[in-house]
Protein backbone atom coordinates (compact mmCIF):
# COMPACT_ATOMS: atom_id res chain seq x y z
CA UNK A 1 0.00 0.00 0.00
CA UNK A 2 2.89 2.35 0.75
CA UNK A 3 4.42 1.92 -2.69
CA UNK A 4 1.07 2.41 -4.41
CA UNK A 5 0.36 5.60 -2.47
CA UNK A 6 3.84 6.92 -3.18
CA UNK A 7 3.46 6.14 -6.87
CA UNK A 8 0.14 7.96 -6.96
CA UNK A 9 1.77 10.99 -5.37
CA UNK A 10 4.54 10.98 -7.96
CA UNK A 11 2.11 10.71 -10.87
CA UNK A 12 -0.02 13.65 -9.78
CA UNK A 13 2.82 16.08 -10.50
CA UNK A 14 2.47 15.72 -14.27
CA UNK A 15 -0.39 16.76 -16.49
CA UNK A 16 -3.38 18.99 -15.88
CA UNK A 17 -5.81 18.30 -13.07
CA UNK A 18 -8.32 19.88 -10.75
CA UNK A 19 -6.57 20.92 -7.53
CA UNK A 20 -8.44 21.27 -4.27
CA UNK A 21 -7.05 22.01 -0.81
CA UNK A 22 -8.57 21.30 2.58
CA UNK A 23 -7.06 22.55 5.79
CA UNK A 24 -7.66 21.31 9.32
CA UNK A 25 -6.76 24.24 11.49
CA UNK A 26 -6.50 23.24 15.14
CA UNK A 27 -9.62 21.60 15.16
CA UNK A 28 -10.35 23.25 11.88
CA UNK A 29 -10.73 22.61 8.21
CA UNK A 30 -10.63 24.71 5.12
CA UNK A 31 -11.14 24.26 1.40
CA UNK A 32 -9.64 25.82 -1.73
CA UNK A 33 -9.90 25.01 -5.43
CA UNK A 34 -7.94 25.85 -8.58
CA UNK A 35 -6.60 24.13 -11.70
CA UNK A 36 -2.98 23.45 -12.56
CA UNK A 37 -0.39 22.44 -15.10
CA UNK A 38 2.68 20.89 -13.49
CA UNK A 39 5.81 19.50 -15.07
CA UNK A 40 8.20 16.81 -13.93
CA UNK A 41 9.64 15.91 -10.54
CA UNK A 42 13.12 16.82 -9.36
CA UNK A 43 15.52 16.41 -6.46
CA UNK A 44 14.93 18.23 -3.20
CA UNK A 45 17.26 20.79 -1.68
CA UNK A 46 18.43 19.54 1.68
CA UNK A 47 18.91 22.99 3.17
CA UNK A 48 15.25 24.08 3.28
CA UNK A 49 14.57 22.88 6.80
CA UNK A 50 15.73 24.36 10.10
CA UNK A 51 19.39 24.45 10.99
CA UNK A 52 20.88 23.75 14.37
CA UNK A 53 20.19 26.24 17.13
CA UNK A 54 23.12 28.48 18.00
CA UNK A 55 25.65 26.90 20.27
CA UNK A 56 26.14 28.96 23.40
CA UNK A 57 28.20 29.13 26.51
CA UNK A 58 25.51 29.10 29.19
CA UNK A 59 27.65 27.02 31.53
CA UNK A 60 26.66 27.74 35.10
CA UNK A 61 23.02 28.38 34.12
CA UNK A 62 20.54 25.80 35.39
CA UNK A 63 17.41 25.19 33.33
CA UNK A 64 14.41 23.10 34.30
CA UNK A 65 11.95 21.90 31.64
CA UNK A 66 8.46 20.84 32.72
CA UNK A 67 6.90 18.84 29.91
CA UNK A 68 3.24 18.64 28.99
CA UNK A 69 1.50 15.31 29.37
CA UNK A 70 2.74 14.35 25.88
CA UNK A 71 6.23 13.87 27.30
CA UNK A 72 9.66 14.84 26.09
CA UNK A 73 9.66 12.48 23.09
CA UNK A 74 6.60 14.07 21.52
CA UNK A 75 8.22 15.10 18.20
CA UNK A 76 6.96 18.52 19.21
CA UNK A 77 7.59 21.52 21.44
CA UNK A 78 8.70 19.51 24.49
CA UNK A 79 11.41 17.78 22.52
CA UNK A 80 12.47 20.95 20.72
CA UNK A 81 12.63 22.95 23.95
CA UNK A 82 14.89 20.31 25.47
CA UNK A 83 17.17 20.27 22.43
CA UNK A 84 17.40 24.04 22.47
CA UNK A 85 18.26 24.16 26.17
CA UNK A 86 20.87 21.43 25.84
CA UNK A 87 22.51 23.18 22.89
CA UNK A 88 23.48 26.13 25.09
CA UNK A 89 25.67 24.16 27.48
CA UNK A 90 23.35 24.89 30.41
CA UNK A 91 22.68 22.25 33.06
CA UNK A 92 19.23 20.95 32.13
CA UNK A 93 16.76 19.09 34.32
CA UNK A 94 13.58 17.56 32.87
CA UNK A 95 10.44 16.95 34.92
CA UNK A 96 7.84 14.99 32.94
CA UNK A 97 4.13 15.51 33.59
CA UNK A 98 1.64 12.67 33.33
CA UNK A 99 -1.51 14.80 33.47
CA UNK A 100 -2.33 18.54 33.51
CA UNK A 101 -2.77 18.27 37.27
CA UNK A 102 1.00 17.75 37.49
CA UNK A 103 1.89 21.07 35.87
CA UNK A 104 1.82 23.37 38.88
CA UNK A 105 3.54 21.03 41.38
CA UNK A 106 6.17 20.21 38.77
CA UNK A 107 6.79 23.89 38.07
CA UNK A 108 7.28 24.42 41.78
CA UNK A 109 9.88 21.65 41.81
CA UNK A 110 11.91 23.81 39.43
CA UNK A 111 11.86 26.83 41.73
CA UNK A 112 15.54 26.57 42.66
CA UNK A 113 16.82 26.75 39.07
CA UNK A 114 17.77 29.87 37.12
CA UNK A 115 15.13 29.36 34.44
CA UNK A 116 12.01 27.22 34.22
CA UNK A 117 10.74 26.37 30.74
CA UNK A 118 7.11 25.45 30.01
CA UNK A 119 5.42 24.88 26.67
CA UNK A 120 1.86 25.35 25.39
CA UNK A 121 -1.15 27.39 26.47
CA UNK A 122 -2.16 24.54 28.79
CA UNK A 123 0.51 25.82 31.17
CA UNK A 124 -0.52 29.48 31.10
CA UNK A 125 -2.38 29.33 34.41
CA UNK A 126 0.08 27.02 36.22
CA UNK A 127 2.95 29.30 35.18
CA UNK A 128 1.06 32.32 36.51
CA UNK A 129 0.64 30.60 39.87
CA UNK A 130 4.26 29.41 40.04
CA UNK A 131 5.70 32.73 38.90
CA UNK A 132 3.70 34.76 41.42
CA UNK A 133 4.76 32.41 44.22
CA UNK A 134 8.43 32.54 43.15
CA UNK A 135 8.85 36.09 41.92
CA UNK A 136 12.63 35.88 42.32
CA UNK A 137 12.83 33.09 39.71
CA UNK A 138 12.51 33.41 35.95
CA UNK A 139 10.16 31.49 33.68
CA UNK A 140 10.00 30.91 29.94
CA UNK A 141 6.58 30.11 28.43
CA UNK A 142 6.34 28.97 24.79
CA UNK A 143 3.38 30.07 22.65
CA UNK A 144 1.39 31.52 25.55
CA UNK A 145 1.27 34.25 28.20
CA UNK A 146 0.56 33.80 31.93
CA UNK A 147 -3.16 33.65 32.66
CA UNK A 148 -4.82 34.14 36.04
CA UNK A 149 -7.74 32.21 37.48
CA UNK A 150 -10.19 34.54 35.71
CA UNK A 151 -8.58 33.64 32.36
CA UNK A 152 -7.10 37.12 32.03
CA UNK A 153 -3.64 37.50 30.51
CA UNK A 154 -1.12 38.86 33.00
CA UNK A 155 2.25 40.50 32.47
CA UNK A 156 4.75 39.33 35.06
CA UNK A 157 8.27 40.73 35.32
CA UNK A 158 9.74 37.25 35.78
CA UNK A 159 8.02 35.56 32.81
CA UNK A 160 9.11 35.74 29.19
CA UNK A 161 6.60 34.52 26.63
CA UNK A 162 7.91 33.28 23.29
CA UNK A 163 5.69 33.78 20.25
CA UNK A 164 6.20 33.22 16.54
CA UNK A 165 5.01 34.97 13.40
CA UNK A 166 3.07 31.90 12.31
CA UNK A 167 1.71 33.84 9.35
CA UNK A 168 5.18 33.64 7.81
CA UNK A 169 5.22 29.85 8.01
CA UNK A 170 1.64 29.79 6.76
CA UNK A 171 2.58 32.03 3.83
CA UNK A 172 5.45 29.75 2.85
CA UNK A 173 3.46 26.52 2.81
CA UNK A 174 0.50 28.37 1.28
CA UNK A 175 2.78 29.58 -1.49
CA UNK A 176 3.99 26.03 -2.01
CA UNK A 177 0.38 24.90 -2.36
CA UNK A 178 -0.39 27.76 -4.73
CA UNK A 179 2.67 26.98 -6.84
CA UNK A 180 1.61 23.36 -7.04
CA UNK A 181 -1.78 24.56 -8.15
CA UNK A 182 -0.50 27.03 -10.76
CA UNK A 183 2.59 25.34 -12.08
CA UNK A 184 -10.66 32.12 16.22
CA UNK A 185 -7.80 31.43 18.08
CA UNK A 186 -4.97 33.80 17.23
CA UNK A 187 -2.32 31.04 17.02
CA UNK A 188 -4.52 29.34 14.43
CA UNK A 189 -5.81 32.42 12.63
CA UNK A 190 -2.34 33.76 11.85
CA UNK A 191 -1.52 30.47 10.14
CA UNK A 192 -4.73 30.72 8.12
CA UNK A 193 -4.08 34.35 7.19
CA UNK A 194 -0.56 33.56 6.01
CA UNK A 195 -1.68 30.46 4.13
CA UNK A 196 -4.42 32.31 2.27
CA UNK A 197 -2.08 35.17 1.36
CA UNK A 198 0.65 32.80 0.23
CA UNK A 199 -1.67 30.72 -1.95
CA UNK A 200 -3.33 33.79 -3.46
CA UNK A 201 0.04 35.40 -4.17
CA UNK A 202 0.53 32.82 -6.91
CA UNK A 203 -3.12 32.10 -7.75
CA UNK A 204 -5.58 34.93 -6.92
CA UNK A 205 -8.51 32.77 -8.07
CA UNK A 206 -8.23 30.29 -5.18
CA UNK A 207 -11.37 30.18 -3.06
CA UNK A 208 -11.53 29.08 0.58
CA UNK A 209 -14.19 27.62 2.80
CA UNK A 210 -13.42 27.63 6.51
CA UNK A 211 -14.84 25.36 9.21
CA UNK A 212 -13.72 25.00 12.84
CA UNK A 213 -13.96 21.82 14.88
CA UNK A 214 -13.14 21.31 18.58
CA UNK A 215 -12.47 17.59 18.32
CA UNK A 216 -9.20 16.13 19.57
CA UNK A 217 -10.26 12.58 18.69
CA UNK A 218 -7.96 11.00 16.11
CA UNK A 219 -10.74 8.98 14.50
CA UNK A 220 -13.00 12.03 14.30
CA UNK A 221 -10.28 14.10 12.65
CA UNK A 222 -9.62 11.32 10.17
CA UNK A 223 -13.28 11.40 9.27
CA UNK A 224 -13.00 15.14 8.63
CA UNK A 225 -10.19 14.41 6.21
CA UNK A 226 -12.12 11.60 4.54
CA UNK A 227 -15.12 13.88 4.07
CA UNK A 228 -12.96 16.62 2.57
CA UNK A 229 -11.24 14.22 0.20
CA UNK A 230 -14.67 12.95 -0.86
CA UNK A 231 -15.25 16.54 -2.05
CA UNK A 232 -12.18 16.21 -4.31
CA UNK A 233 -9.50 17.52 -1.95
CA UNK A 234 -5.93 16.85 -3.06
CA UNK A 235 -4.10 18.54 -0.17
CA UNK A 236 -4.97 18.52 3.54
CA UNK A 237 -3.33 21.24 5.66
CA UNK A 238 -3.31 20.43 9.38
CA UNK A 239 -2.75 23.44 11.64
CA UNK A 240 -1.81 23.09 15.32
CA UNK A 241 -4.29 20.26 15.82
CA UNK A 242 -4.32 17.74 18.63
CA UNK A 243 -5.25 14.90 16.30
CA UNK A 244 -2.90 15.42 13.38
CA UNK A 245 -2.20 11.72 12.94
CA UNK A 246 -5.80 10.90 12.05
CA UNK A 247 -6.23 13.80 9.67
CA UNK A 248 -2.96 13.08 7.87
CA UNK A 249 -3.80 9.38 7.74
CA UNK A 250 -6.87 10.26 5.70
CA UNK A 251 -4.59 11.90 3.14
CA UNK A 252 -2.33 8.85 3.01
CA UNK A 253 -5.20 6.41 2.54
CA UNK A 254 -6.47 8.42 -0.43
CA UNK A 255 -3.03 9.03 -1.98
CA UNK A 256 -3.51 12.76 -1.32
CA UNK A 257 -0.97 15.19 0.07
CA UNK A 258 -0.74 16.59 3.59
CA UNK A 259 1.02 19.65 5.06
CA UNK A 260 1.80 19.84 8.77
CA UNK A 261 2.33 22.74 11.14
CA UNK A 262 4.49 23.82 14.08
CA UNK A 263 6.91 20.87 13.86
CA UNK A 264 8.05 18.52 11.10
CA UNK A 265 5.27 15.93 10.81
CA UNK A 266 6.93 13.88 8.08
CA UNK A 267 7.44 11.07 10.62
CA UNK A 268 3.68 10.53 10.68
CA UNK A 269 3.23 9.65 7.02
CA UNK A 270 4.84 9.78 3.56
CA UNK A 271 1.79 11.83 2.57
CA UNK A 272 3.33 14.86 4.34
CA UNK A 273 5.12 16.96 1.70
CA UNK A 274 6.29 19.68 4.13
CA UNK A 275 5.37 21.39 7.42
CA UNK A 276 5.31 24.98 8.56
CA UNK A 277 7.77 25.26 11.43
CA UNK A 278 8.08 27.16 14.69
CA UNK A 279 11.71 26.64 15.71
CA UNK A 280 11.20 26.36 19.43
CA UNK A 281 14.66 24.86 19.89
CA UNK A 282 16.34 27.90 18.35
CA UNK A 283 14.26 30.45 20.26
CA UNK A 284 14.66 28.71 23.63
CA UNK A 285 18.41 28.73 23.04
CA UNK A 286 18.29 32.45 22.24
CA UNK A 287 16.34 33.16 25.45
CA UNK A 288 18.80 31.20 27.58
CA UNK A 289 21.65 33.08 25.93
CA UNK A 290 19.96 36.37 26.81
CA UNK A 291 19.63 35.24 30.42
CA UNK A 292 23.29 34.30 30.51
CA UNK A 293 24.15 37.78 29.23
CA UNK A 294 21.95 39.46 31.82
CA UNK A 295 19.32 40.45 29.25
CA UNK A 296 16.25 38.54 30.40
CA UNK A 297 13.20 40.00 28.62
CA UNK A 298 9.87 39.84 30.39
CA UNK A 299 6.57 39.88 28.52
CA UNK A 300 5.70 38.75 25.01
CA UNK A 301 8.62 38.40 22.59
CA UNK A 302 7.70 37.68 18.97
CA UNK A 303 10.19 35.87 16.75
CA UNK A 304 10.15 35.66 12.96
CA UNK A 305 11.94 34.43 9.89
CA UNK A 306 14.53 37.18 10.39
CA UNK A 307 15.42 35.46 13.66
CA UNK A 308 15.52 32.03 11.96
CA UNK A 309 12.56 31.14 14.18
CA UNK A 310 10.12 30.33 11.36
CA UNK A 311 10.41 28.15 8.28
CA UNK A 312 9.33 24.99 6.57
CA UNK A 313 10.63 21.45 6.71
CA UNK A 314 12.57 19.91 3.85
CA UNK A 315 9.96 19.11 1.17
CA UNK A 316 9.49 15.49 0.25
CA UNK A 317 10.93 14.04 -2.94
CA UNK A 318 7.65 14.50 -4.83
CA UNK A 319 8.12 18.27 -4.84
CA UNK A 320 10.02 19.38 -7.98
CA UNK A 321 13.27 21.27 -7.56
CA UNK A 322 11.90 24.21 -9.54
CA UNK A 323 9.11 24.66 -7.01
CA UNK A 324 11.58 24.47 -4.12
CA UNK A 325 13.65 27.20 -5.77
CA UNK A 326 10.57 29.42 -5.99
CA UNK A 327 9.80 28.76 -2.34
CA UNK A 328 13.33 29.70 -1.31
CA UNK A 329 12.96 32.98 -3.20
CA UNK A 330 9.71 33.72 -1.36
CA UNK A 331 11.39 32.87 1.95
CA UNK A 332 14.20 35.34 1.19
CA UNK A 333 11.66 38.06 0.35
CA UNK A 334 9.86 37.55 3.65
CA UNK A 335 13.17 37.67 5.48
CA UNK A 336 14.13 40.93 3.75
CA UNK A 337 10.73 42.51 4.37
CA UNK A 338 9.72 42.85 0.72
CA UNK A 339 6.87 40.42 1.45
CA UNK A 340 4.94 40.95 4.70
CA UNK A 341 2.42 38.14 5.32
CA UNK A 342 -0.81 39.35 6.98
CA UNK A 343 -1.82 38.11 10.41
CA UNK A 344 -5.57 38.46 9.95
CA UNK A 345 -7.98 36.43 7.84
CA UNK A 346 -9.45 38.45 4.96
CA UNK A 347 -13.20 39.14 5.01
CA UNK A 348 -15.43 36.68 3.25
CA UNK A 349 -13.31 33.57 3.86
Amino acid sequence: MLSNASAAHEQEFSGEYSFRIDIALHKLSKLARTSALLAGAGLILSGCGPGAPPSGSAHGITVCLVTTSQGVNDHGFNQLALQGAQSTGATVRVIPSRTPDDYLPNLQKCAQTDLTVAVSSQMANPVWHAATMHIERRFLLVDAEPMDDLQATQHLVNVESLFFKAQEAGYLVGALTGILGTNHRPVVDTYIAGFIAGARSVDPTIKFQLTYSDSDDVAACKQIGISQIAKSADVLFEVTGRCAAGYIDAAYDAAAYAIGSDTDLAYLSPAVITSGLKRVDHVVALAIGDLQDGNFKSGAQVYSLKDDAIGYSTPSSVVPQGIINQLMDIRDKIRSGSIVPPDTIPPGV
